[in-house]
């Protein structure tokens, strides 16, 4: 089929447009060209702003029969597509994010029908605009629509998004490689489950031209979820490291202490919850086939190429290490009942 990817270069959609060009689809990728990922030769390209408003004028030459959109995050955004490509198209695909879901979630797994408001970020209520807008679109004939929404998502690109209690850079893999504490929120039995990103690209391959998806959401996520503990000692093993020292802080500690530095911590770190992955397992021939240990391998490697495992919060984290130590030591000594 002819695919068009908006996108096409990042994290995921490198990964898509690499799977979807070997199982002999016609891809072309439509972003601003400003990547230097590695894409097949036969990848067409349409340089265009995704956000601006001259993007479905810029479009209007490519002929598609499926569009994935990896650059729609917000209402607006979906109507430009719509716009783009209203009666044009026989498939839309828009990435959307587990985000949508309303957490603390009341059961685990959770499934595609659970309830989306109020959503878990700003993020996620944008997405979820963004999917009102497109299924409206579905619902009146404008094209199909499918909806993905993967969980968090790494690979071999930019920083990895190896992420840690503190967001997604690489401080927490140098201080496990060279043996220094790190802190984890809670006490570390709260879930948390990565996907490599060639596992996540291969559900949208399943999803092209595939009629059961079409007006469907599914959950392209972990299958294996390890504690946040067992997270760090699996990364520590990849990277040949000791057994790492973990020093747990209460998460609405940690959330009232360092509140410019605890956004990924408010968003997603503290919800420990499992997502249901039967529909895209059924529809799409979605699987977890590559391991947290031999995907975290994988990263590491290169990183390691690019000397690109450096430290940006070591002052941050020693302090606090430090600080809590002390505290909670003082603590247990004075305390009677």
């Amino acid at each position: 089929m002819d695919v068009l990817i908006l996108g096409g270069t990042g994290l995921i959609s490198t990964a898509i447009t690499r799977q979807l060009d070997a199982t002999g689809h016609d891809v072309t990728v439509c972003n601003r060209g400003e990547s230097d990922a590695a894409i097949p030769e036969s990848v067409d390209h349409v340089r265009a702003d995704r956000f601006g408003d001259e993007f479905p004028a810029r479009v209007s030459g490519t002929d598609p029969e499926v569009v994935i959109d990896m650059l729609c995050f917000s209402e607006s955004d979906a109507e430009l597509a719509i716009e783009a490509f209203e009666d044009r198209i026989d498939q839309y695909v828009l990435t959307s994010t587990i985000d949508v879901y309303r957490r603390p979630v009341e059961s685990n797994p959770v499934t595609e029908s659970a309830p989306r408001r109020p959503p878990t970020s700003d993020y996620g209520a944008r997405k979820a605009s963004a999917e009102d807008a497109i299924r409206a679109a579905h619902d009146r004939g404008a094209f199909a629509a499918t909806i993905v929404r993967p969980w968090t998502t790494y690979g071999p690109h930019g920083n990895g998004n190896l992420c840690h209690t503190f967001g997604v850079d690489t401080t927490y893999l140098r201080r496990l490689r060279d043996g220094e504490p790190i802190v984890v929120h809670g006490d570390g039995t709260g879930l948390w489950g990565p996907t490599h990103r060639r596992d996540v690209a291969g559900a949208y391959v399943g999803a092209v031209g595939n009629r059961a998806a079409y007006g469907e959401a599914y959950n392209v996520t972990a299958e294996g979820v390890p504690t946040w503990n067992e997270y760090y000692r699996t990364l520590a093993d990849a990277l040949g490291a000791p057994e790492p020292e973990l020093v747990h802080v209460p998460t609405d500690v940690l959330l009232e202490i360092a509140p410019e530095k605890t956004d990924f911590l408010a968003d997603h770190g503290r919800y420990s919850t499992t997502f249901d992955t039967e529909k895209a397992r059924r529809d799409l021939g979605y699987e977890q086939s590559i391991s947290l240990e031999r995907g975290a391998r994988e990263v590491i490697a290169y990183l390691e190429e690019r000397d690109a495992i450096t430290s940006e919060d070591d002052a941050f984290i020693d302090a606090l290490v430090a600080d809590w130590r002390e505290t909670r030591s003082e603590f247990a000594e004075g305390f009677e009942y």
